[in-house]
């Protein structure tokens, strides 16, 4: 076998033996080694459960080898698939992040009888880098003359103002997230930065939210950040939000205000999937 045959086939090999690894202590994972400042309320507690995907998975069936140890476990996972609540097909040593059904919501599938999925998130398809484009906003009153008074030349006139206006005020400006694998979020882009003088721009873009950290709770997701009380004091704040989509390059999410739409960064595709 040619060397580089057996590098690329050795970090399958390892995700298979971690898949049938049976009554050994798992080490601690990305979720456990974290250090995140949101954490579960005793009255909300985080009842997902987070492990890999495991070789034999299905339409049907999902083999999940839980980050608390034992035998890999099948689960049920063709109604949540129907229903659309499975956010990302699962794919071997992914990081899968599962919300079950209640302990009775059994379903038999051949010889195996399996409890059921309710929701399903392959988080390392929620990694990366995402972004969304945004448009600036007029925030001029700028007086329009009835165009029925204008002469031809005084029309062409204003015609010309209005391409340069349009060529140099309103431009496209893209907001990034990278969702990272320590579930830190690295914020760039947004609008330009701003002085006294920008007070007087024809054109506002709408700001960025500077978020630190991400966390999956209950089947959505959760996004932290500071907003300042005062001049001297921060507090944390959480925007919670619920997936919609979740596809190899698309993400969309449904805020308490909107629906945003992400799309990955090209190199995302595979320096994020590797473990940025």
């Amino acid at each position: 076998m040619k060397p580089s045959s057996l590098f690329f086939l050795l970090p399958l090999l390892v995700v298979f033996m971690a898949c049938q690894k049976t009554g050994e202590h798992q080490e601690a994972t990305e979720g456990q080694l974290q250090l995140k400042s949101y954490e579960s309320s005793k009255d909300d507690p985080d009842i997902m459960i987070y492990g890999l995907a495991c070789d034999g998975c299905t339409d049907s069936i999902l083999v999940f080898l839980p980050d608390s140890g034992g035998d890999p476990v099948n689960y049920y996972i063709f109604d949540a698939m129907v229903e659309r609540k499975v956010f990302g097909r699962p794919r071997v040593g992914d990081k899968m992040a599962l919300l079950l059904g209640p302990e009775d919501s059994m379903v038999v599938v051949g010889k195996d009888t399996c409890r059921t999925v309710l929701l399903a998130i392959n988080m390392e398809q929620v990694k990366g880098t995402w972004y969304y484009v945004e448009m600036p906003e007029i925030q001029l009153h700028v007086p329009v003359s009835n165009a029925n008074d204008l002469g031809k030349e005084e029309k062409e006139r204003m015609e010309q103002r209005r391409d340069s206006f349009v060529k140099s005020e309103m431009v496209p400006r893209e907001y990034v997230y990278t969702l990272k694998r320590d579930f830190t979020v690295k914020a760039a882009g947004g609008p330009p930065a701003t002085s006294t003088l920008d007070r007087k721009r024809p054109v506002v873009y709408p700001p960025l939210k500077r978020y630190m950290e991400w966390h999956l709770h209950n089947g959505r997701i959760i996004f932290s950040y500071n907003a300042r009380d005062s001049l001297d004091s921060l507090r944390l704040m959480n925007d919670t939000a619920d997936f919609v989509l979740l596809r190899r390059d698309t993400m969309t999410l449904r805020f308490n205000d909107r629906i945003q739409g992400f799309k990955l960064k090209p190199d995302s595709l595979t320096e994020a999937r590797r473990g940025r």
